[in-house]
């Protein structure tokens, strides 16, 4: 399971321009729906 944590050191050294995590309800179809943990995080390359 990824986290901010790992998600940052993966990305170690290149500009975080939005990490976080957060609960939210999905819909996503049949047998893939309800509370789910999420994480948006994005990052620029650096260079």
């Amino acid at each position: 399971m990824y986290t901010l944590d790992l998600l940052r050191d993966a990305f170690a050294g290149w500009e975080v321009l939005s990490a976080e995590d957060f609960d939210a309800e999905v819909d996503e179809g049949k047998g893939h729906s309800g509370r789910s943990a999420l994480i948006d995080f994005i990052a620029r390359r650096p260079g």
